[in-house]
């Protein structure tokens, strides 16, 4: 029971965090839609880093390169830009700024949950130092990670010409998966760099919470 908390506890305490502290919360059952979301990408992107870090080994590419750069970071935040882009973009109710950072945060939360259970139950077999580790780690960098993308997609919505749009739909894009790929890239053998990357992110994202937060319109 212990072990399944701090599985779970860290993703739902982040996104009771936000839900909280929005000024004007989004509804409930948007908040699940965009975590489930999350969930049902889960296990393709698992099935896509496999057949992506195989194939990358077969040429002769680095551990280190294809799992970082060439596979986690752009086959799971591409498949979270696309769950944004396809529904929750459609929410009626994603109608400020902020709201970009929040249900990205859940989008990215309800992934990084179910990868949660995987790595503690499945590759560790029931390892609460696993489960620690990941609650000060992979959680909130998925929570940062989602938060950038929420940040330049609203971007996008407020901006004004074509040019500036298709710049800001760019970077939620590019964005989390150059800081995922600098993450993953550093975890094993630079850790205190993927901490960094992850609390530099993190201020960014609060910074810009902080800004948005209250303001009823997509004006920026």
């Amino acid at each position: 029971m212990y072990l399944l908390g701090l599985t779970i506890a860290p993703s739902i305490i982040i996104i009771i965090y936000f839900i909280n502290s929005d000024k004007y919360p989004e509804p409930k059952e948007k908040i699940i839609h965009a975590f489930l979301l999350g969930l049902a990408i889960t296990i393709p992107a698992g099935i896509a880093n496999d057949m992506l870090i195989h194939n990358w080994k077969g040429i002769g590419l680095s551990n280190a390169i294809s799992m970082s750069f060439l596979s986690a970071a752009p086959v799971e935040e591409g498949l979270k830009f696309l769950m944004l882009t396809k529904f929750i973009s459609k929410f009626k109710d994603y109608d400020e700024m902020v709201d970009g950072i929040v249900y990205c945060i859940c989008l990215s939360l309800g992934f990084a949950t179910l990868e949660n259970f995987y790595y503690v139950y499945s590759l560790f077999d029931g390892s609460y130092q696993i489960a620690i580790l990941r609650a000060f780690t992979a959680v909130p960098a998925h929570a940062m990670f989602g938060g950038m993308m929420g940040i330049f997609y609203s971007l996008h919505l407020a901006a004004k010409n074509n040019q500036d749009k298709k710049n800001y739909l760019t970077l939620a894009l590019v964005i989390p998966i150059i800081l995922h790929g600098f993450y993953n890239f550093f975890i094993e053998e630079f850790f205190i760099l993927s901490i960094i990357i992850v609390i530099v992110g993190t201020i960014y994202v609060f910074k810009e919470f902080k800004k948005w937060n209250g303001k009823k319109s997509f004006k920026i």
